[in-house]
């Protein structure tokens, strides 16, 4: 990167499952207008009546995943450009696209975002999605947190072949709750007000049941092939760390398992070989959950824990009586 960078991009932030493992992201973004899902944040974008021209974004040569937010029709054949452009300097690439959008870019992972559609209660687009798509689903109360239309969406997403839908429970600025509440009744209104956070666990469920994924997988990304292998190690314990969570069980022991995560994904050791070596003991953030998981996955390349938190999060209704994280 160069000297001006640091005016264009956010700083780094950790990887996570819930924000598609995006780790770097521009400040601010206006070349979008209507409805949008801002991917790194859970926020609804800013709604514009007119869209600006792309920024000067400053990202090449970043070794980890580069957020590229949604543009205007317009704007695509500019933003396909710029992506390439990124895509070649070695940039790992996320772009943000909408149902019905063509032009699949190489080397570039497109997430398909809903909230238009599903705002317009425009369902018959998700069958525009091309097979084995991601996709987002906002979960906005009130408007997209309907089971009746989470059924009817996840069989039109996994009848287009999608692979993958996630939920987000997505923050709303008060203007932007008051412009969605417009002409839409006192129900609407109650539930965007003053109803309570819509459950990503729930719709996590309905996708299932459909077939679907519902944690996008992260890309492979890093300089080396060891920085790939612990980003994919440190991958498999933010997941773990993000369901324990979920899942209501014991904080600290989540929390233990998300440090282990960051440690992995900061360590200049390569933690195959440590584990080939029986000396994963070095690494004092490593709890002895954690240090399991990481024996198990370089052994046997999953996690049985990853299995059991994922096979009760996507279980029962009664199960714990979890919810989502807010």
């Amino acid at each position: 990167m160069t000297p001006g960078a640091a005016a264009t991009l956010a700083p780094r932030q950790l990887p996570e499952p819930a924000r598609f493992w995006i780790a770097h992201a521009p400040r601010s973004w206006h070349s979008a207008t209507g409805w949008w899902t801002n991917l790194a944040q859970a926020r609804i974008g800013g709604f514009r009546g007119a869209a600006a021209p792309l920024p000067e974004l400053e990202a090449r040569g970043l070794d980890d995943l580069f957020y590229l937010p949604p543009v205007t029709a317009q704007l695509r054949a500019a933003r396909d450009e710029l992506a390439m452009a990124l895509v070649d300097s070695g940039t790992p690439l996320l772009a943000q696209r909408v149902p019905g959008e063509g032009g699949e870019l190489p080397g570039v992972v497109a997430v398909f975002d809903l909230l238009a559609a599903l705002l317009a209660g425009e369902l018959d687009r998700f069958d525009e999605l091309p097979e084995g798509a991601i996709a987002v689903w906002p979960l906005v109360a009130g408007l997209t947190d309907r089971p009746q239309s989470w059924e009817e969406g996840c069989r039109r997403l996994a009848a287009a072949g999608v692979g993958c839908v996630q939920a987000m429970a997505v923050e709303i600025d008060p203007e932007l709750r008051s412009r969605l509440a417009r002409d839409r009744g006192d129900d609407v209104f109650d539930a965007l007000f003053h109803g309570r956070s819509p459950s990503e666990r729930e719709f996590s469920r309905c996708a299932h049941a459909h077939g679907l994924e519902v944690f996008a997988p992260r890309p492979a990304t890093g300089r080396s092939p060891r920085e790939i292998r612990n980003r994919q190690l440190a991958a498999q314990l933010a997941l773990a760390g993000e369901l324990w969570l979920r899942l209501k069980r014991p904080v600290a022991s989540g929390q233990a398992i998300l440090r282990a995560a960051r440690g992995a994904e900061a360590t200049r050791h390569d933690l195959a070989a440590l584990v080939r070596e029986h000396n994963l003991t070095v690494m004092t953030w490593l709890d002895d959950r954690s240090a399991e998981m990481i024996v198990e996955m370089v052994s046997r390349g999953r996690s049985s824990l990853v299995d059991e938190l994922l096979g009760e999060y996507l279980g029962n209704a009664d199960d714990r009586g979890a919810e989502s994280l807010p």
